[in-house]
């Protein structure tokens, strides 16, 4: 009987992983097929110990050929391939090959490459490695193969294996010269391949490896558009590619532009989200940053279609808040963060020194050793002679004496010592070292980090002993440490220009408080404008703010780039000295030194120091936007400056806010009135914009709506803020006006009222969670009867229907332009709900028959027109016709000039009825017809109904049907709408203003409410 699975393997020169590899799979494949192609290292003799006979294969510049030629060794009914940096779970691999099933021709695996100096980043793809042994299944390309099936479709199942693969390691690609090789092969699958697009995506890759980001990013753009189908999984790879090179190359706002539009496709991907929040990072945008990460965290199951790199789900999230908390000196989140960090990556540097530099900082010294030896942060000599290199750095050179006691080798120990001594001043035992020790033990104490050849230089430069010099000289390799050495010890300085290694001397002397030997260095260097700036950089990162201020003062403007505008302003800032951080400021966006952290002191400037706020805040504000677009931070800051520059009234009442709750475009406009109205009475508005909404597929269309809507409002008089910044800032409105309840209102509001949207379906709008408000405004008695509950309602007419009443809206004749409106014939109105109470599916083709005698008008629900699971209904309704709109604007518009209205369940049944239109309703078949007994029934039982198989056209024609029906419902109206004066949004605002006022204290007078809500709710 044939094995069932057999493991192919192509291998040259692999004698270093090729054991971990075979030890993996050993007793869990059935057979082994390893074919070598001109190993020269004891590969061979590693395989042999696993297999009886190793295969040769003469290298043809194709890992295809390579791959098939092993294939016909296998004799197994499945082939399991894998190169001999992979290795596999035994277990994992043992419980894929029990789900493998006949229905699929192959199977596609995760694999996981290590990449860095230590394997400290994980980047994921996915592979068909498992296939069936036929014939017909082989493999094709040069490089990056692929299988193929010469007859049909190859049919591709998931598997639950995982490879790990090691062979991205730094060390491993510059030893064997991956780039070189891949690059060859690459050019020539290009030169005959018909899948350039994949291709471009590989070279890319290497590109990118090479540290080449704009041939990079060239390469990855022509893949993307070249793609043949968003579906495969290098595409998606591709995206993120993109985005990185942008973010290297500081190109941040088109990053952003990518990642909104790949966050639509793959809204479940944490790529996206990580990368958004690293370029706020990037940016010094700390909040909103904060925002992404955090979300990340907490909603980790919302992510789990991770593309690139597990790492952007918890790690990198971890650690961007350890460094944000950390410049913002909340030092208990920042320790959380950085430790999490390091616990999902021990290799994680940055946040081992900022963990360390928080603990040194804060803590005694055996606090931090204990801590160390806790979490298990020493496990060999690498790691103990890293933590002393820290310490060192940090200025703890008592903790890195106590941990230089503990090295057990005599030579580096005394390194250590050495290091330290020249930490202090000084250098007496390296003195002693160079002059009793040779070359050799030298090198050794450089190799293993005990010090350096700046802390060398820095003893020359101090001790001017030619001797000394002239050996180091000798000792050094790199052409730049040659000319530094010339340029400090000589006079021959003329075409110095390596500022780099100048800057390190510097550092390290200002490191080591060693003012006199920086001095020293100073005088050497002199005044230059090139290495001024970046020594005053220094100066005030180690705290000498005062001599750096000296310096920026002394240099001309001109020169000034980013880091000097920003410390000048944070200097003058918590100096207290407004004007002069002001003038910087003027200055910096005059030069188009553009920087988050500019705008944000601008802000807060305004805010705290009167005597800046004659210039035009507005105009910086808006620039500030343009470059950093949905910035939350900033638009809170400048709301407190909008709230704060109209504190008072006229009277001397202080000015309240009311925000105004939006999840959709629709919402806008049931209360737009009252919005101007309130601004007309002294009324600070704001929209309050459900960010939620963006998370979730069902509801992102509507969201990406609503801040389209936004963005195009051409309105200066109120701002708008999302619910997470609110809340993250923990702000508090006056009033919250919403048109139903949500639990992200609980918190950031003191008062609640609720605004009518509709009168449709009862059972929701006359819901339990009414005893939420505080007070609701009805439009008369139809809705007051059923949600009054001892007086918190009050009845104050549609302020939708305002514009109505007092006949303004959009101009008619364009509305008729708009939509192709012949004259000659009458208009219908078809305006369906969404979901299943929608007579979309049933009356369409109807609808359509009527376009013969009818202009037909679409106004399709926000439902329909935005919800992911309405999209083939609304594909239906755009490929059937051409007049659409899901506009909220132009309802009256269309009301006017249409002479039907025909709807379904659909709440704008109760607007055509108040706007006194002609209604014909449709029952989808679906439909079960209430007879509850319910107004919203005796209302739908007055207008004309119609059954799936009705003649429309005669119902359209018998203009008595519709006289009836409006003499019917005449006497609904009043119960409907108790105002038609156009004044309901003016009502509307003088009992949201009364209640924020206090002027009736519900708390008082509605015991009973309270006692609902705090039943219901708990407060």
């Amino acid at each position: 009987m044939a094995p069932f699975i057999s493991l192919c393997m192509i291998v040259k020169n692999e004698e270093k992983v090729l054991k971990r590899c075979l030890d993996s799979v050993k007793g869990v494949v059935d057979e082994i097929v390893i074919v070598d192609t001109g190993s020269t290292d004891k590969t061979k003799e590693i395989a042999l110990q696993y297999v009886d006979h190793v295969y040769d294969f003469e290298w043809t510049d194709s890992f295809a050929d390579a791959r098939n030629f092993a294939q016909s060794k296998a004799s197994g009914q499945w082939i399991l391939v894998m190169d001999a940096d992979e290795y596999v779970d035994p277990n994992n691999l043992q419980a894929a090959i029990d789900e493998i099933k006949n229905q699929y021709d192959a199977f596609e695996v995760k694999i996981y490459n290590f990449s860095g100096m230590h394997g400290e980043r994980i980047i994921q793809h996915h592979g068909l490695r498992i296939y069936k042994n036929n014939p017909a299944i082989t493999f094709s390309r040069t490089i990056h193969e692929q299988l193929r099936k010469s007859e049909g479709e190859l049919k591709v199942g998931s598997s639950s294996l995982i490879l790990y693969h090691s062979g991205y390691l730094a060390s491993v690609v510059k030893e064997k010269n991956k780039n070189k090789r891949n690059q060859f092969l690459l050019k020539k699958e290009m030169s005959f391949s018909e899948n350039n697009a994949f291709d471009y995506f590989n070279l890319g890759n290497e590109y990118q490896s090479q540290g080449d980001t704009e041939k990079a990013l060239e390469a990855y753009l022509k893949a993307y558009q070249n793609k043949p189908d968003l579906r495969y999984s290098w595409v998606s790879f591709c995206v993120v590619q993109i985005i990185n090179c942008l973010i290297t190359l500081q190109r941040y706002k088109d990053a952003l532009n990518v990642i909104s539009d790949a966050e639509q496709i793959y809204s479940e991907s944490p790529d996206f989200k990580c990368l958004k929040g690293i370029i706020y990072l990037d940016q010094h945008r700390y909040q909103d940053a904060i925002t992404e990460f955090e979300e990340l965290i907490d909603k980790q199951e919302d992510y789990q279609n991770i593309i690139s790199s597990v790492d952007y789900l918890e790690y990198f999230p971890h650690r961007a808040l350890g460094i944000i908390y950390q410049k913002e000196k909340n030092y208990e989140k920042s320790v959380y963060h950085f430790t999490k960090a390091l616990t999902l990556n021990k290799y994680c540097n940055r946040s081992l020194i900022g963990l360390m530099q928080i603990l040194t900082e804060r803590e005694e010294e055996r606090e931090i050793v204990s801590f160390i030896n806790h979490n298990n942060l020493i496990n060999n000599n690498y790691d103990l002679f890293k933590f002393i290199r820290l310490f060192i750095s940090l200025s703890q050179f008592d903790i890195a004496r106590h941990y230089a006691e503990q090295v057990d080798n005599g030579l580096i120990k005394e390194g250590f010592n050495i290091k330290l001594e020249l930490s202090k001043g000084n250098t007496a035992a390296l003195k002693k070292f160079i002059e009793t020790r040779t070359l050799k033990q030298l090198n050794e104490i450089i190799k293993n980090g005990c010090i350096d050849i700046y802390d060398l230089i820095l003893f020359c430069f101090e001790l001017k002993d030619i001797s000394i010099i002239r050996l180091i000289f000798n000792l050094v390799k790199e052409e730049n440490i040659k000319q530094l050495m010339e340029y400090l010890f000589t006079n021959n300085n003329t075409s110095y220009n390596c500022s780099k290694d100048i800057l390190i001397l510097v550092e390290r002397t200002l490191q080591f408080n060693q003012l006199s030997l920086f001095g020293k260095l100073a005088e050497k260097i002199g005044t230059e404008q090139e290495i001024l700036l970046p020594i005053a950089h220094l100066m005030y990162q180690y705290h000498y703010k005062k001599e750096a201020i000296q310096i920026y003062n002394n240099v001309d403007p001109v020169f000034y780039d980013i880091d000097t505008f920003v410390n000048l302003v944070e200097y003058y800032f918590e100096e207290g000295e407004g004007l002069q951080a002001k003038e910087k400021i003027i200055t910096a966006i005059s030069y188009e030194k553009i920087d988050y952290r500019l705008f944000k002191y601008a802000l807060l400037l305004h805010l705290e120091f009167e005597s800046v706020r004659d210039w035009d805040i507005d105009q910086i504000t808006n620039i500030a936007f343009s470059y950093y677009t949905g910035s939350q931070e900033l638009a809170y800051l400048y709301s407190l400056i909008k709230s704060d520059s109209i504190e008072l009234q006229s009277n001397g009442s202080p000015v309240r806010t009311v925000g105004f709750f939006l999840e959709t475009t629709f919402h806008y406009y049931v209360y737009q009135s009252i919005i101007n109205e309130l601004l007309n009475k002294g009324i600070n508005c704001h929209l309050v914009i459900n960010d939620y909404f963006q998370e979730h597929s069902e509801t992102s269309y509507m969201y990406d709506d609503l801040m389209e809507f936004l963005q195009n409002l051409d309105r200066n008089d109120i701002d708008a803020y999302t619910v997470s910044m609110i809340m993250k800032n923990h702000f508090k409105y006056d009033c919250m006006v919403s048109c139903y309840y949500s639990n992200w209102l609980n918190e950031i509001a003191y008062k609640q009222v609720r605004v009518m949207y509709g009168l449709a379906k009862d059972t929701w709008n006359f819901a339990w969670w009414n005893v939420f408000y505080d007070k609701i405004l009805c439009y008369g008695r139809y809705d007051y009867n059923r949600l009054n509950i001892y007086n918190n309602c009050v009845i104050v007419g549609n302020p939708k229907f305002d514009k109505w009443f007092k006949n303004k809206f959009d101009n008619l004749e364009e509305i008729k332009e708009k939509f192709l409106i012949d004259e000659n014939k009458k208009t219908i109105l078809y305006a369906p709900t969404y979901g299943h109470l929608s007579s979309i599916d049933d009356w369409i083709d109807d609808i359509k028959e009527l376009e013969k005698d009818y202009n037909i008008i679409i106004k399709m629900h926000h439902g329909t027109a935005f919800r992911e699971s309405e999209q083939y209904r609304r594909e239906k309704i755009l490929h059937n016709f051409n007049n659409v709109t899901s506009d909220q604007s132009d309802l009256f518009s269309l009301f006017a000039i249409s002479d039907f209205v025909i709807s379904d369940n659909s709440g704008i049944i109760f607007d055509a009825v108040l706007a006194e239109q002609n209604i014909l309703l449709l029952n989808p078949t679906s439909q079960v017809l209430r007879k509850d007994g319910s107004n919203e029934v005796r209302i739908r039982e007055k207008i004309i109904n119609l059954e799936k198989g009705d003649d429309l056209r005669l119902y359209l024609k018998d203009n008595n049907l519709f006289i009836k029906q409006k003499s019917e419902l005449f006497d609904v109206l009043y119960n409907l709408d108790q105002f038609r004066d156009g004044n309901s949004g003016s009502r509307a605002a003088d009992e949201i203003i009364s209640l924020i006022n206090g002027e009736k204290s519900t708390a008082k007078e509605n015991p009973f409410l309270y006692s609902l809500r705090k039943q219901i709710f708990g407060f």
